[in-house]
Protein backbone atom coordinates (compact mmCIF):
# COMPACT_ATOMS: atom_id res chain seq x y z
CA UNK A 1 0.00 0.00 0.00
CA UNK A 2 2.79 2.26 0.95
CA UNK A 3 4.39 1.74 -2.38
CA UNK A 4 0.94 2.42 -4.35
CA UNK A 5 0.64 5.88 -2.30
CA UNK A 6 4.12 6.94 -2.94
CA UNK A 7 3.41 6.04 -6.91
CA UNK A 8 0.45 7.72 -7.02
CA UNK A 9 2.17 10.59 -5.54
CA UNK A 10 5.29 10.75 -7.79
CA UNK A 11 2.71 10.74 -10.79
CA UNK A 12 1.09 13.62 -9.48
CA UNK A 13 4.28 15.18 -8.54
CA UNK A 14 5.73 14.55 -12.31
CA UNK A 15 2.14 15.68 -13.73
CA UNK A 16 1.97 18.67 -12.31
CA UNK A 17 5.62 19.64 -13.21
CA UNK A 18 4.85 18.58 -16.70
CA UNK A 19 1.69 20.66 -16.62
CA UNK A 20 3.44 23.38 -15.91
CA UNK A 21 5.99 23.44 -17.77
CA UNK A 22 3.88 22.86 -20.48
CA UNK A 23 1.63 26.04 -19.77
CA UNK A 24 4.25 28.34 -19.61
CA UNK A 25 4.70 28.06 -23.43
CA UNK A 26 0.88 29.43 -23.53
CA UNK A 27 -0.29 30.76 -20.33
CA UNK A 28 -0.47 34.75 -20.34
CA UNK A 29 1.90 35.32 -17.67
CA UNK A 30 4.06 38.50 -18.15
CA UNK A 31 3.45 41.83 -20.30
CA UNK A 32 3.33 41.16 -23.95
CA UNK A 33 2.97 37.15 -23.46
CA UNK A 34 6.55 36.09 -23.35
CA UNK A 35 10.15 37.21 -22.28
CA UNK A 36 10.88 38.10 -26.09
CA UNK A 37 7.71 40.43 -25.89
CA UNK A 38 6.38 39.08 -29.06
CA UNK A 39 3.16 39.25 -28.23
CA UNK A 40 2.23 36.18 -29.66
CA UNK A 41 0.07 33.26 -28.43
CA UNK A 42 1.20 29.76 -30.41
CA UNK A 43 -2.15 27.48 -29.79
CA UNK A 44 -5.60 27.89 -28.61
CA UNK A 45 -8.04 25.38 -29.14
CA UNK A 46 -11.50 27.50 -29.23
CA UNK A 47 -9.91 30.83 -30.94
CA UNK A 48 -9.52 29.99 -34.10
CA UNK A 49 -9.88 31.64 -37.64
CA UNK A 50 -12.64 29.16 -38.34
CA UNK A 51 -14.54 30.03 -35.23
CA UNK A 52 -14.11 33.46 -35.44
CA UNK A 53 -15.77 33.41 -39.54
CA UNK A 54 -18.38 31.26 -38.38
CA UNK A 55 -19.61 34.56 -35.84
CA UNK A 56 -18.53 32.23 -32.82
CA UNK A 57 -16.14 35.32 -31.33
CA UNK A 58 -18.32 37.22 -29.00
CA UNK A 59 -18.62 39.52 -26.22
CA UNK A 60 -18.71 37.07 -22.72
CA UNK A 61 -18.61 39.77 -19.68
CA UNK A 62 -17.72 42.73 -18.09
CA UNK A 63 -16.50 43.46 -14.54
CA UNK A 64 -15.81 46.39 -12.80
CA UNK A 65 -13.20 46.72 -10.04
CA UNK A 66 -12.92 49.51 -7.09
CA UNK A 67 -10.22 51.42 -7.83
CA UNK A 68 -9.16 54.95 -8.48
CA UNK A 69 -7.57 56.04 -11.63
CA UNK A 70 -4.10 58.19 -11.29
CA UNK A 71 -3.62 60.55 -14.33
CA UNK A 72 -4.68 58.12 -17.32
CA UNK A 73 -3.60 55.12 -15.20
CA UNK A 74 -6.05 52.45 -13.71
CA UNK A 75 -5.90 48.96 -14.38
CA UNK A 76 -2.65 46.74 -15.50
CA UNK A 77 -3.95 44.17 -18.26
CA UNK A 78 -4.25 40.72 -16.76
CA UNK A 79 -1.98 38.03 -16.20
CA UNK A 80 -3.50 34.68 -16.52
CA UNK A 81 -3.33 30.98 -14.51
CA UNK A 82 -5.03 29.20 -16.49
CA UNK A 83 -6.33 25.96 -14.02
CA UNK A 84 -6.05 26.54 -10.08
CA UNK A 85 -6.82 23.44 -8.24
CA UNK A 86 -8.08 24.96 -4.93
CA UNK A 87 -10.75 24.42 -2.03
CA UNK A 88 -13.56 25.49 -4.77
CA UNK A 89 -12.38 23.62 -7.56
CA UNK A 90 -11.02 24.28 -10.61
CA UNK A 91 -10.59 27.66 -11.22
CA UNK A 92 -9.26 29.79 -14.34
CA UNK A 93 -8.48 32.89 -12.36
CA UNK A 94 -6.65 36.53 -14.31
CA UNK A 95 -4.60 38.68 -11.96
CA UNK A 96 -5.12 42.62 -12.20
CA UNK A 97 -2.91 45.38 -10.90
CA UNK A 98 -4.90 48.25 -9.72
CA UNK A 99 -3.35 52.04 -9.45
CA UNK A 100 -4.65 52.07 -5.96
CA UNK A 101 -2.07 49.58 -4.70
CA UNK A 102 -4.67 46.85 -5.46
CA UNK A 103 -4.04 43.22 -6.58
CA UNK A 104 -7.27 41.67 -7.41
CA UNK A 105 -8.06 37.78 -9.08
CA UNK A 106 -11.37 37.03 -11.09
CA UNK A 107 -12.48 33.80 -12.35
CA UNK A 108 -12.45 34.56 -15.45
CA UNK A 109 -14.67 31.16 -16.67
CA UNK A 110 -17.56 32.79 -13.96
CA UNK A 111 -16.44 36.21 -14.22
CA UNK A 112 -16.64 36.65 -10.66
CA UNK A 113 -14.22 37.98 -7.71
CA UNK A 114 -12.47 35.55 -6.25
CA UNK A 115 -10.10 37.43 -4.28
CA UNK A 116 -8.61 41.66 -3.51
CA UNK A 117 -5.47 42.35 -1.71
CA UNK A 118 -4.22 45.48 -0.99
CA UNK A 119 -1.03 46.46 -0.98
CA UNK A 120 -0.05 48.37 2.23
CA UNK A 121 2.70 50.89 1.48
CA UNK A 122 6.03 50.10 3.72
CA UNK A 123 8.26 53.05 2.84
CA UNK A 124 9.44 55.11 5.18
CA UNK A 125 8.79 58.38 2.96
CA UNK A 126 5.40 60.17 4.48
CA UNK A 127 3.44 58.52 1.92
CA UNK A 128 2.80 58.74 -1.89
CA UNK A 129 3.83 62.44 -3.10
CA UNK A 130 1.06 63.89 -5.46
CA UNK A 131 0.65 62.48 -8.75
CA UNK A 132 1.81 64.33 -12.10
CA UNK A 133 1.27 63.11 -15.72
CA UNK A 134 5.26 62.19 -15.72
CA UNK A 135 4.68 60.51 -12.45
CA UNK A 136 1.57 59.32 -11.89
CA UNK A 137 2.22 57.33 -8.80
CA UNK A 138 0.68 54.38 -7.41
CA UNK A 139 0.58 50.89 -8.77
CA UNK A 140 1.96 50.82 -12.49
CA UNK A 141 3.88 48.11 -13.18
CA UNK A 142 1.93 45.00 -14.77
CA UNK A 143 2.24 42.01 -12.47
CA UNK A 144 4.13 38.68 -13.63
CA UNK A 145 4.15 34.71 -12.77
CA UNK A 146 6.79 32.75 -13.57
CA UNK A 147 7.79 32.81 -17.13
CA UNK A 148 10.25 30.98 -19.08
CA UNK A 149 12.37 31.94 -20.81
CA UNK A 150 11.61 30.97 -24.03
CA UNK A 151 8.36 29.65 -24.71
CA UNK A 152 7.24 25.83 -26.18
CA UNK A 153 6.38 24.69 -29.56
CA UNK A 154 2.91 24.39 -30.25
CA UNK A 155 1.45 20.88 -29.77
CA UNK A 156 -0.53 19.39 -32.82
CA UNK A 157 -4.28 19.81 -32.69
CA UNK A 158 -3.95 22.91 -30.71
CA UNK A 159 -4.40 21.94 -26.90
CA UNK A 160 -6.89 19.40 -25.12
CA UNK A 161 -10.29 19.52 -22.89
CA UNK A 162 -11.11 23.04 -21.63
CA UNK A 163 -10.35 24.59 -24.79
CA UNK A 164 -6.47 24.68 -24.45
CA UNK A 165 -6.20 25.11 -20.95
CA UNK A 166 -3.18 23.49 -19.79
CA UNK A 167 -1.05 23.82 -15.81
CA UNK A 168 -1.83 23.65 -12.69
CA UNK A 169 -1.02 25.12 -9.22
CA UNK A 170 -2.46 23.66 -6.12
CA UNK A 171 -3.54 25.40 -2.89
CA UNK A 172 -6.19 26.13 -0.24
CA UNK A 173 -6.39 29.27 1.66
CA UNK A 174 -3.18 30.14 3.67
CA UNK A 175 -1.48 26.77 3.00
CA UNK A 176 0.98 26.14 0.11
CA UNK A 177 3.99 28.16 -0.21
CA UNK A 178 6.27 27.62 -3.42
CA UNK A 179 9.56 25.75 -2.94
CA UNK A 180 12.36 27.68 -4.86
CA UNK A 181 14.86 24.10 -4.55
CA UNK A 182 17.08 24.40 -7.30
CA UNK A 183 17.54 21.64 -9.41
CA UNK A 184 17.88 21.32 -13.27
CA UNK A 185 15.34 23.09 -15.68
CA UNK A 186 14.19 23.16 -19.24
CA UNK A 187 15.33 26.29 -20.40
CA UNK A 188 16.02 27.91 -24.59
CA UNK A 189 17.19 30.05 -26.72
CA UNK A 190 14.42 31.78 -27.19
CA UNK A 191 12.36 33.30 -29.88
CA UNK A 192 8.91 33.80 -31.83
CA UNK A 193 9.66 30.43 -34.37
CA UNK A 194 8.22 27.17 -33.18
CA UNK A 195 10.74 24.72 -31.86
CA UNK A 196 11.92 21.84 -29.33
CA UNK A 197 13.64 23.76 -26.61
CA UNK A 198 16.96 23.98 -26.65
CA UNK A 199 20.13 23.26 -24.07
CA UNK A 200 20.54 25.03 -21.08
CA UNK A 201 22.05 28.49 -21.86
CA UNK A 202 25.50 29.00 -19.92
CA UNK A 203 25.80 30.45 -16.61
CA UNK A 204 22.08 30.07 -15.95
CA UNK A 205 20.46 29.38 -12.98
CA UNK A 206 17.71 26.83 -12.41
CA UNK A 207 14.79 26.87 -10.32
CA UNK A 208 12.25 23.84 -9.69
CA UNK A 209 8.69 24.33 -11.02
CA UNK A 210 6.04 24.60 -8.66
CA UNK A 211 5.82 21.17 -6.72
CA UNK A 212 3.14 18.83 -6.22
CA UNK A 213 0.63 20.93 -3.28
CA UNK A 214 2.45 24.18 -4.05
CA UNK A 215 0.92 27.62 -4.90
CA UNK A 216 1.97 29.38 -7.95
CA UNK A 217 2.63 32.91 -6.92
CA UNK A 218 1.83 36.19 -8.46
CA UNK A 219 4.74 39.11 -7.99
CA UNK A 220 3.56 42.43 -8.00
CA UNK A 221 5.26 45.64 -6.56
CA UNK A 222 3.60 48.68 -5.16
CA UNK A 223 3.95 52.13 -5.01
CA UNK A 224 6.23 51.62 -1.81
CA UNK A 225 8.67 50.15 -4.08
CA UNK A 226 8.26 46.71 -2.35
CA UNK A 227 8.23 43.33 -4.17
CA UNK A 228 5.23 40.93 -3.30
CA UNK A 229 4.99 37.10 -3.61
CA UNK A 230 1.50 37.11 -3.78
CA UNK A 231 -0.31 33.46 -3.34
CA UNK A 232 -2.72 32.96 -6.41
CA UNK A 233 -5.37 30.95 -4.04
CA UNK A 234 -6.06 33.90 -1.71
CA UNK A 235 -3.12 36.65 -2.39
CA UNK A 236 -2.04 36.57 0.83
CA UNK A 237 1.86 37.00 1.18
CA UNK A 238 3.71 34.12 1.23
CA UNK A 239 6.43 35.72 2.37
CA UNK A 240 7.64 39.17 3.87
CA UNK A 241 7.51 41.58 1.41
CA UNK A 242 10.94 42.75 0.61
CA UNK A 243 12.18 46.51 -0.68
CA UNK A 244 13.37 46.10 -4.19
CA UNK A 245 12.23 49.71 -5.73
CA UNK A 246 12.84 53.14 -4.54
CA UNK A 247 9.70 54.59 -3.85
CA UNK A 248 7.45 56.22 -6.00
CA UNK A 249 9.28 55.61 -8.98
CA UNK A 250 7.92 54.37 -12.59
CA UNK A 251 8.44 51.02 -13.16
CA UNK A 252 7.81 49.25 -16.41
CA UNK A 253 5.78 45.67 -16.51
CA UNK A 254 7.51 42.85 -14.33
CA UNK A 255 9.09 39.62 -14.94
CA UNK A 256 10.55 36.91 -13.56
CA UNK A 257 12.65 34.47 -14.96
CA UNK A 258 15.07 31.97 -13.10
CA UNK A 259 14.35 33.55 -9.34
CA UNK A 260 14.74 37.03 -10.92
CA UNK A 261 11.87 39.33 -11.02
CA UNK A 262 13.26 42.32 -13.28
CA UNK A 263 12.06 45.40 -14.75
CA UNK A 264 13.12 49.64 -15.68
CA UNK A 265 12.07 52.58 -14.06
CA UNK A 266 11.66 55.88 -15.92
CA UNK A 267 11.18 59.72 -16.10
CA UNK A 268 12.90 60.05 -12.46
CA UNK A 269 10.42 59.18 -10.81
CA UNK A 270 10.94 59.24 -6.78
CA UNK A 271 14.19 61.12 -7.23
CA UNK A 272 15.11 57.50 -8.64
CA UNK A 273 17.35 57.05 -11.45
CA UNK A 274 16.53 55.50 -14.85
CA UNK A 275 17.59 52.18 -15.01
CA UNK A 276 17.37 48.44 -15.08
CA UNK A 277 16.37 46.49 -11.71
CA UNK A 278 16.84 42.26 -10.37
CA UNK A 279 16.04 40.94 -7.37
CA UNK A 280 17.46 37.73 -7.16
CA UNK A 281 14.94 35.53 -4.92
CA UNK A 282 17.26 32.77 -4.79
CA UNK A 283 20.19 34.49 -3.44
CA UNK A 284 18.62 36.43 -0.46
CA UNK A 285 16.79 39.10 -2.49
CA UNK A 286 20.01 40.89 -3.46
CA UNK A 287 19.07 44.00 -5.42
CA UNK A 288 21.42 44.59 -8.87
CA UNK A 289 20.68 47.63 -10.96
CA UNK A 290 21.90 49.24 -14.26
CA UNK A 291 21.99 53.09 -14.38
CA UNK A 292 21.42 54.78 -17.84
CA UNK A 293 23.23 57.87 -16.75
CA UNK A 294 20.73 60.41 -18.06
CA UNK A 295 18.11 58.55 -20.81
CA UNK A 296 14.95 57.42 -19.97
CA UNK A 297 14.09 54.13 -20.47
CA UNK A 298 11.02 53.55 -22.97
CA UNK A 299 8.06 51.26 -23.23
CA UNK A 300 5.98 49.82 -20.44
CA UNK A 301 6.68 46.16 -21.16
CA UNK A 302 10.11 46.02 -19.52
CA UNK A 303 13.08 44.51 -21.20
CA UNK A 304 13.02 41.68 -23.62
CA UNK A 305 15.60 38.44 -23.51
CA UNK A 306 17.30 37.03 -25.92
CA UNK A 307 17.88 32.73 -25.87
CA UNK A 308 21.17 33.07 -23.70
CA UNK A 309 19.08 35.74 -21.28
CA UNK A 310 20.75 38.71 -22.20
CA UNK A 311 18.84 41.63 -21.57
CA UNK A 312 17.81 44.56 -24.19
CA UNK A 313 16.77 47.80 -23.55
CA UNK A 314 15.76 50.66 -25.97
CA UNK A 315 16.53 53.94 -24.59
CA UNK A 316 15.13 57.41 -25.43
CA UNK A 317 17.18 61.25 -25.47
CA UNK A 318 19.73 62.20 -22.44
CA UNK A 319 18.88 65.35 -20.56
CA UNK A 320 21.41 68.11 -21.58
CA UNK A 321 23.07 67.84 -18.28
CA UNK A 322 22.89 63.80 -18.57
CA UNK A 323 25.21 60.93 -19.83
CA UNK A 324 25.00 60.42 -23.64
CA UNK A 325 27.07 57.71 -23.95
CA UNK A 326 23.42 55.92 -24.48
CA UNK A 327 21.27 58.40 -25.81
CA UNK A 328 19.08 56.90 -28.28
CA UNK A 329 20.21 53.67 -27.90
CA UNK A 330 19.42 49.70 -27.70
CA UNK A 331 21.74 48.53 -25.09
CA UNK A 332 22.21 44.78 -24.09
CA UNK A 333 23.02 43.58 -20.64
CA UNK A 334 24.31 40.48 -18.98
CA UNK A 335 21.72 39.01 -17.30
CA UNK A 336 23.65 38.43 -13.72
CA UNK A 337 25.62 41.79 -13.64
CA UNK A 338 23.24 44.11 -15.74
CA UNK A 339 26.67 45.73 -17.24
CA UNK A 340 26.51 46.39 -20.93
CA UNK A 341 27.53 44.13 -23.20
CA UNK A 342 27.07 46.00 -26.29
CA UNK A 343 24.90 48.51 -28.04
CA UNK A 344 23.06 50.30 -31.00
CA UNK A 345 22.90 53.58 -31.39
CA UNK A 346 21.33 56.38 -33.87
CA UNK A 347 21.57 59.90 -33.17
CA UNK A 348 18.35 61.69 -32.77
CA UNK A 349 16.00 58.93 -33.17
CA UNK A 350 14.21 58.64 -30.31
CA UNK A 351 13.74 55.10 -29.74
CA UNK A 352 9.84 55.15 -28.31
CA UNK A 353 8.93 51.69 -27.33
CA UNK A 354 10.48 48.75 -25.73
CA UNK A 355 12.47 46.35 -28.50
CA UNK A 356 11.23 42.67 -29.10
CA UNK A 357 13.50 39.62 -29.77
CA UNK A 358 13.02 37.49 -32.94
CA UNK A 359 14.90 34.05 -33.26
CA UNK A 360 14.97 33.95 -36.99
CA UNK A 361 15.04 30.30 -38.83
CA UNK A 362 16.69 28.72 -35.31
CA UNK A 363 20.05 30.07 -35.96
CA UNK A 364 19.83 33.77 -35.39
CA UNK A 365 18.06 36.63 -33.10
CA UNK A 366 17.16 39.51 -34.32
CA UNK A 367 15.95 42.76 -32.42
CA UNK A 368 13.02 45.14 -33.87
CA UNK A 369 12.15 48.25 -32.11
CA UNK A 370 10.72 51.75 -33.65
CA UNK A 371 11.85 55.46 -32.98
CA UNK A 372 10.29 58.77 -33.39
CA UNK A 373 11.56 58.96 -36.65
CA UNK A 374 9.16 56.80 -38.05
CA UNK A 375 11.33 53.98 -38.79
CA UNK A 376 11.13 50.31 -37.54
CA UNK A 377 14.82 49.35 -36.54
CA UNK A 378 16.54 45.41 -37.15
CA UNK A 379 19.32 44.64 -35.34
CA UNK A 380 21.54 41.21 -35.45
CA UNK A 381 21.97 40.66 -31.73
CA UNK A 382 25.19 39.03 -32.56
CA UNK A 383 26.50 42.50 -32.95
CA UNK A 384 24.19 44.74 -32.65
CA UNK A 385 25.23 48.26 -34.28
CA UNK A 386 28.07 46.40 -35.69
CA UNK A 387 32.19 47.77 -35.05
CA UNK A 388 30.94 51.41 -35.06
CA UNK A 389 27.75 50.55 -33.06
CA UNK A 390 25.75 52.74 -35.44
CA UNK A 391 24.97 49.95 -38.22
CA UNK A 392 21.69 48.10 -38.09
CA UNK A 393 20.67 45.08 -39.89
CA UNK A 394 18.08 46.93 -41.77
CA UNK A 395 16.15 50.05 -41.24
CA UNK A 396 13.11 50.54 -43.05
CA UNK A 397 11.42 53.76 -45.06
CA UNK A 398 9.65 56.64 -43.14
CA UNK A 399 6.17 54.82 -42.63
CA UNK A 400 4.15 56.72 -39.97
CA UNK A 401 4.29 59.89 -37.93
CA UNK A 402 5.85 60.50 -34.80
CA UNK A 403 4.40 58.96 -31.27
CA UNK A 404 3.49 55.35 -32.91
CA UNK A 405 4.96 53.59 -29.70
CA UNK A 406 2.41 51.20 -28.52
CA UNK A 407 4.46 48.49 -28.96
CA UNK A 408 5.71 45.48 -31.83
CA UNK A 409 4.63 42.26 -31.78
CA UNK A 410 6.20 39.47 -33.97
CA UNK A 411 4.69 35.43 -35.29
CA UNK A 412 5.66 33.12 -38.33
CA UNK A 413 3.12 31.80 -40.13
CA UNK A 414 4.28 29.04 -42.94
CA UNK A 415 7.85 30.07 -42.57
CA UNK A 416 7.11 33.89 -43.05
CA UNK A 417 8.23 35.94 -40.20
CA UNK A 418 6.06 39.15 -39.45
CA UNK A 419 6.92 41.74 -37.12
CA UNK A 420 3.55 44.22 -36.84
CA UNK A 421 4.01 47.49 -35.81
CA UNK A 422 1.50 50.39 -34.67
CA UNK A 423 0.71 53.62 -37.17
CA UNK A 424 0.15 56.90 -36.05
CA UNK A 425 -1.51 59.60 -38.72
CA UNK A 426 -2.54 58.70 -42.00
CA UNK A 427 -0.09 56.90 -44.21
CA UNK A 428 3.19 58.00 -45.46
CA UNK A 429 4.33 58.58 -49.06
CA UNK A 430 7.00 56.28 -50.15
CA UNK A 431 5.92 52.98 -48.40
CA UNK A 432 3.55 50.72 -50.36
CA UNK A 433 1.16 48.59 -48.51
CA UNK A 434 -1.55 46.68 -49.01
CA UNK A 435 -4.05 48.66 -48.00
CA UNK A 436 -7.65 47.36 -46.06
CA UNK A 437 -8.78 50.61 -46.26
CA UNK A 438 -8.39 54.54 -45.82
CA UNK A 439 -6.78 54.77 -42.01
CA UNK A 440 -6.58 58.72 -41.69
CA UNK A 441 -5.92 58.74 -37.90
CA UNK A 442 -3.58 55.39 -37.49
CA UNK A 443 -3.64 51.51 -37.76
CA UNK A 444 -1.39 48.61 -37.77
CA UNK A 445 1.29 47.60 -40.50
CA UNK A 446 2.60 44.70 -41.34
CA UNK A 447 6.26 44.00 -42.75
CA UNK A 448 7.87 40.44 -43.66
CA UNK A 449 11.32 39.37 -42.35
CA UNK A 450 13.05 38.64 -46.27
CA UNK A 451 16.18 37.17 -47.25
CA UNK A 452 16.65 38.97 -50.17
CA UNK A 453 18.00 36.89 -53.04
CA UNK A 454 20.59 40.13 -54.17
CA UNK A 455 22.47 39.80 -51.55
CA UNK A 456 21.55 42.88 -49.66
CA UNK A 457 20.84 40.50 -46.46
CA UNK A 458 17.77 40.97 -44.26
CA UNK A 459 15.10 42.84 -45.10
CA UNK A 460 11.74 44.05 -43.71
CA UNK A 461 9.82 44.26 -47.17
CA UNK A 462 5.95 45.95 -46.71
CA UNK A 463 2.98 43.74 -46.03
CA UNK A 464 -0.26 44.75 -44.87
CA UNK A 465 -1.83 47.89 -43.24
CA UNK A 466 -4.93 47.41 -41.04
CA UNK A 467 -8.39 49.34 -41.55
CA UNK A 468 -8.30 53.07 -39.74
CA UNK A 469 -7.73 52.97 -35.86
CA UNK A 470 -7.62 55.55 -33.42
CA UNK A 471 -4.35 55.63 -31.17
CA UNK A 472 -3.95 51.92 -31.94
CA UNK A 473 -2.80 49.35 -29.17
CA UNK A 474 -0.05 46.96 -29.60
CA UNK A 475 -1.58 43.78 -31.63
CA UNK A 476 -1.45 40.83 -29.86
CA UNK A 477 -1.63 37.55 -32.50
CA UNK A 478 -3.69 34.06 -31.65
CA UNK A 479 -3.82 30.94 -33.66
CA UNK A 480 -3.02 33.31 -36.81
CA UNK A 481 -5.95 35.74 -35.76
CA UNK A 482 -4.41 39.32 -35.28
CA UNK A 483 -6.49 41.49 -32.44
CA UNK A 484 -5.78 44.94 -32.53
CA UNK A 485 -7.64 47.79 -30.56
CA UNK A 486 -8.59 51.39 -31.58
CA UNK A 487 -7.73 52.75 -28.18
CA UNK A 488 -9.67 55.54 -28.59
CA UNK A 489 -7.31 57.77 -26.33
CA UNK A 490 -7.09 61.37 -26.71
CA UNK A 491 -2.96 61.77 -27.48
CA UNK A 492 -2.84 65.24 -28.90
CA UNK A 493 -0.32 67.87 -28.67
CA UNK A 494 -2.04 70.30 -26.25
CA UNK A 495 1.21 69.78 -23.76
CA UNK A 496 -1.40 71.65 -20.53
CA UNK A 497 -4.34 69.50 -20.90
CA UNK A 498 -4.80 67.50 -17.52
CA UNK A 499 -5.67 64.20 -17.59
CA UNK A 500 -9.26 65.13 -16.95
CA UNK A 501 -9.50 66.40 -20.11
CA UNK A 502 -7.65 63.82 -22.23
CA UNK A 503 -10.16 61.43 -21.11
CA UNK A 504 -12.96 63.96 -21.43
CA UNK A 505 -11.70 63.93 -25.52
CA UNK A 506 -10.93 60.25 -25.93
CA UNK A 507 -13.94 58.07 -27.04
CA UNK A 508 -14.53 54.53 -26.87
CA UNK A 509 -12.22 51.35 -27.94
CA UNK A 510 -13.28 49.26 -30.15
CA UNK A 511 -11.68 45.65 -30.47
CA UNK A 512 -11.05 44.00 -33.93
CA UNK A 513 -9.62 40.41 -34.78
CA UNK A 514 -7.54 40.95 -38.58
CA UNK A 515 -6.55 38.32 -40.55
CA UNK A 516 -3.33 37.94 -40.10
CA UNK A 517 -1.24 37.41 -43.33
CA UNK A 518 -3.82 40.08 -45.33
CA UNK A 519 -5.07 42.34 -42.59
CA UNK A 520 -8.28 41.90 -43.61
CA UNK A 521 -11.30 42.85 -40.70
CA UNK A 522 -12.76 39.39 -39.48
CA UNK A 523 -14.66 40.71 -36.67
CA UNK A 524 -15.60 43.79 -34.12
CA UNK A 525 -16.65 44.70 -31.09
CA UNK A 526 -18.81 47.70 -32.40
CA UNK A 527 -19.83 49.52 -29.16
CA UNK A 528 -19.39 47.33 -26.70
CA UNK A 529 -17.12 48.84 -25.02
CA UNK A 530 -18.00 52.31 -23.41
CA UNK A 531 -14.39 53.70 -22.31
CA UNK A 532 -11.26 54.16 -23.87
CA UNK A 533 -8.25 51.83 -23.32
CA UNK A 534 -5.05 52.23 -22.39
CA UNK A 535 -3.32 48.95 -21.04
CA UNK A 536 -2.56 46.65 -23.50
CA UNK A 537 -4.53 43.35 -24.70
CA UNK A 538 -4.13 39.64 -23.56
CA UNK A 539 -5.82 36.47 -24.84
CA UNK A 540 -5.68 33.06 -23.15
CA UNK A 541 -7.85 30.05 -23.49
CA UNK A 542 -10.19 31.26 -25.71
CA UNK A 543 -10.89 34.54 -24.77
CA UNK A 544 -9.18 38.07 -25.14
CA UNK A 545 -8.95 40.94 -22.78
CA UNK A 546 -9.30 44.31 -22.65
CA UNK A 547 -8.66 46.71 -20.02
CA UNK A 548 -10.57 50.55 -19.73
CA UNK A 549 -9.87 53.41 -18.35
CA UNK A 550 -12.70 53.49 -16.36
CA UNK A 551 -11.89 50.56 -13.95
CA UNK A 552 -13.44 47.66 -16.51
CA UNK A 553 -12.07 44.27 -17.36
CA UNK A 554 -13.81 43.09 -21.00
CA UNK A 555 -13.38 39.68 -22.20
CA UNK A 556 -14.46 38.43 -25.88
CA UNK A 557 -14.27 35.25 -27.10
CA UNK A 558 -15.84 31.87 -27.48
CA UNK A 559 -18.47 30.72 -25.22
CA UNK A 560 -17.93 27.75 -23.00
CA UNK A 561 -20.28 25.47 -21.48
CA UNK A 562 -20.31 25.06 -17.80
Amino acid sequence: MRRIIGAAVLSAAAFTTAAWLHAQGREWTTAAFDAQRTGWVRTDARLTRDAVQKGALQFLWKAKFENDARQLNSLTPPILLDRLIGYRGFKALGFIGGSSDRIFAIDTDLARPYWTTHLNYSAATGGQPESSWECPGGLIAMPTRRTVLSPQAPAAGGGGARGGRSGSAVGEPGRGAAILSQQPAARGRGGAPAGPPPAPAPGGRAVAPIPFGGVDPVYAVGSDGFLHTLSSANGADMTAPVPFLPPNTKPSALVFIDGVVYTTTSSGCGAAPNAVWAIDLTADNKVTSWKTGGPDIVGTTGPAFGGDGTLYVALGNAPASGDRTYANAIVALDRATLQPKDWFSASGVEFNAAPIMIRYKSDADFVAVTANDGRLYLLDAAGLGGADHKTPLHVTAKYTAPGAGAGLAAWVSQGTYWILAPVAGAPQPGVKFAANGVAPTGGIVAFKVNENDKGAGVTLDPGWASRNLTSPLAPIIVNGLVFVASSGEYRGSGAQLSAAQRAQRSTPAVLYALDGTTGKQLWSSGTTITSFARGGLVAGAGQVYVVTYDNHLYAFGIPMEH
